[in-house]
């Protein structure tokens, strides 16, 4: 969804030629959005989100986001989309400016599962800062299986602990991330560095 028809135009040509990302609509306003998403059953959708934030911008874009995966394109920080993309566990962030690339990965990435923040519209309070010290050696081993998109019973077999074991050190890396998924975990690691994929 973009404002103005030649930044839809703009976003429709960055999935052309060579993306194996298909386009289904493009959209003006929120309830047109909604509407669309609900016809075409799309996996996800791209928001270029008002140079000016309104409350109920911001209300709209929360309601979509509960239900779909949604990749926003803003001019500045916007720490109520962050939280709401932090908490649902998938979506994302760039700047209105990001190169096709960006975008196109940003979307790869959140149709995925993954969360994409660029690190300019990340809130720079410490609350939001996770705490990545505290992971002991295994439980960043257990995150780089994780990664692997191995389950619980696989971990725990790779590394010849019991299921309840991995259990617990997965709870113990969500609390210590501040994630509320293994997703959001694992996609933390990955912007921190401690693990690669």
């Amino acid at each position: 969804m973009a404002h103005s028809a030649a930044s839809r135009d703009s976003l429709s040509k960055c999935f052309g030629g060579g993306s194996d990302i298909r386009v289904v609509g493009a959209a003006s306003t929120f309830p047109f959005l909604k509407s669309l998403m609900a016809e075409t059953a799309a996996d996800l959708a791209v928001i270029e989100f008002p140079s000016e934030s309104q409350s109920t911008a911001h209300d709209w874009a929360v309601e979509l986001l509960e239900s779909t995966p949604i990749v926003f394109l803003c001019p500045s920080p916007e720490p109520a989309l962050f939280n709401s993309i932090r908490r649902t566990g998938t979506g994302g962030l760039l700047q209105s400016n990001a190169s096709c690339g960006q975008i196109v990965h940003a979307v790869k990435s959140v149709a995925a599962g993954l969360t994409v923040f660029d690190s300019a519209l990340v809130p720079q309070s410490s609350s939001d800062q996770p705490s990545l010290e505290e992971l002991t050696p295994r439980e960043i081993e257990v995150l780089r299986l994780l990664a692997d998109g191995l389950g619980n019973k696989d971990i725990a077999a790779k590394l010849g602990i019991s299921e309840h074991t991995i259990k617990f050190h997965i709870h113990s890396i969500l609390g210590k991330l501040g994630a509320a998924s293994r997703t959001e975990a694992v996609a933390r690691g990955l912007r921190s560095g401690l693990i690669e994929l």
